[in-house]
């Protein structure tokens, strides 16, 4: 391995075979691996990720249908459908059991995970380990669609850099597993045509791609365009394949009644041409923010010499199909972060910026020197801090940390039998804890009063966990849990709180 250019002078070659540039990318890889693993906040906290982490409990016992936590002496049909499902859930139509909303891609690496690592430390080491990946799988890009080794390590560095791909690499969140495995996926197609049996990892790298997240099958259409016209190949790919279509039909028959349904249900009424013009206008402003203004440079990819127009084609479709789906996404333009959806085209975003600026130097006559890329990795180290320090990622730890340290308290200061209202808790309380608890998001106050009621003719107590957004924006006691209650502890931003019967507003 050498960080070489190309196209350079032979005094250049000379300090490109120095040996130990051979183990320069292994220490940046562990020490950005250290890094992620030390500010990781990969816990089960809000609906995505204790949706991740209970969807791979219950494929561990082997079983997606499980029993809601229902209140004794109520009937669940009285009260509105969710009221004792936890976020990352969904009702079945009996009303006393419930099924997972997250695909189950991410929960099986997670249960792969658990089982080398303990369930403990698997959610840190799957993310953080997919984010390592996914570095890598930028260089081998670029190695394949033609960089040079020293232009070919800009793209790991680049996206490393990357604000977007810092924050999702610290929580367990899909983002980055999708963007590893759709990577790879279209990688694999490529190479396949030099090495026709790569095409089955090419398969099973889309597919589970698509069971990490379904609309990673939008990647289907530069893998295509890599994998060219051979029947070999493409019954290689549809064997790779197979096997994750069928579990992933196996499973949406056996939790949600059809093949072709998953927890999400149908997204059409997410999607609007309403919303092109403004998130239009979120891609220009935060797209070149959270990558370096170098990925505009992709415009020119069209214009780059010396590249096969297949190699061009698939570099322009995988970012396209991905950048235009979201385009009409209802959330995509509402904050940085929901840039996230497009992750799996920032490889080839990169990639293709960076043929262009290696065209552009030649035609300029620049030669490269081995002291580019030490100062890029210098601005990017720079660029990186400053975002970091800017969105306070180095407290994602502590914040997400709330999850569990709040759910030890109730474990040990609460009586087994209370009855906790939640709503952002939720999925956190179902992973860590065996309360019974309530969505108080899903009732009315006369709701309210029913449960409160049930609770006290069994002798159960009523607490509720709530973070400052559900009391003070949603009015969780103003307008649905009236009455009298009593904070009794608080952990970051997250407060428990106890109820006084005697105090029922009637």
């Amino acid at each position: 391995m050498n960080l070489s250019f190309g196209h350079t002078r032979p005094g250049f070659a000379a300090i490109s075979s120095v040996r130990w540039t051979s183990w320069v990318p292994v220490l940046a890889f562990s020490l950005y691996g250290l890094v992620l693993a030390h500010y990781s906040g990969a816990y089960a906290g809000g609906a995505d990720s204790s949706g991740y982490l209970n969807n791979a409990r219950l494929l561990s016992h082997g079983n997606l249908i499980v029993p809601t936590r229902c209140v004794p002496g109520l009937n669940p049909e009285t009260l509105p459908g969710y009221t004792f499902i936890p976020l990352g859930f969904i009702p079945r139509p009996d009303h006393i059991t419930m099924v997972p909303t997250y695909p189950m891609g991410l929960p099986l690496l997670l249960l792969v995970s658990a089982q080398c690592v303990g369930w403990n430390l698997a959610p840190m080491f799957t993310v953080v380990l997919h984010a390592l990946f996914g570095l890598w799988l930028v260089y081998r890009l670029g190695r394949e669609f033609g960089l040079e080794p020293g232009w070919a390590w800009m793209g790991p560095l680049l996206l490393a850099a990357s604000p977007l791909y810092i924050f999702m690499s610290l929580p367990l969140m899909s983002d980055v597993p999708a963007t590893a495995w759709v990577t790879a996926a279209v990688l694999c197609a490529w190479k396949s045509r030099e090495r026709p049996g790569i095409a089955v990892l090419s398969g099973a790298a889309l597919s589970l791609a698509v069971l990490v997240r379904p609309t990673d099958l939008l990647a289907f259409v530069p893998v295509v365009i890599a994998l060219g016209f051979s029947i070999r190949r493409w019954l290689l790919l549809v064997a790779g394949g197979l096997p994750g279509a069928i579990f992933l039909g196996v499973v949406n028959h056996f939790a949600y009644g059809r093949l072709f349904t998953t927890g999400y249900g149908d997204i059409s009424s997410l999607l609007s041409a309403r919303n092109v013009p403004v998130t239009l206008v979120h891609y220009a402003i935060w797209v070149p923010s959270l990558f370096t203004p170098l990925v505009v440079l992709a415009l020119g990819l069209p214009a780059v010499r010396n590249l096969e127009r297949r190699a061009i084609a698939a570099l322009a479709a995988w970012i396209l199909v991905f950048f235009v789906f979201y385009l009409f996404y209802f959330c995509t333009h509402e904050t940085w972060w929901y840039l996230r959806f497009i992750l799996p085209a920032v490889p080839p975003l990169l990639v293709a910026a960076l043929l262009v600026c290696r065209t552009v130097a030649g035609r300029l006559r620049l030669t490269p020197r081995a002291w580019w890329l030490a100062l890029a990795v210098l601005v990017a180290i720079v660029f990186g801090s400053a975002w970091f320090r800017h969105f306070g990622l180095a407290h994602m730890r502590v914040d997400e940390g709330t999850y569990p340290v709040s759910a030890a308290w109730m474990r040990s200061h609460l009586p087994a039998n209370a009855v906790v209202a939640s709503m952002q808790t939720s999925g956190a309380l179902f992973y860590y804890t065996d309360f019974t608890f309530f969505r108080w998001d899903m009732i009315s106050p006369a709701d309210f009063h029913q449960i409160a009621a049930a609770c006290a003719a069994a002798g159960r107590p009523l607490y509720a966990s709530l973070y400052p957004f559900e009391i003070e924006d949603q009015g969780a006691f103003q307008r649905h849990l009236v009455g009298r209650w009593t904070q009794i502890g608080r952990f970051g931003s997250a407060s428990i709180w106890r109820y006084d019967p005697s105090g029922v507003a009637q």
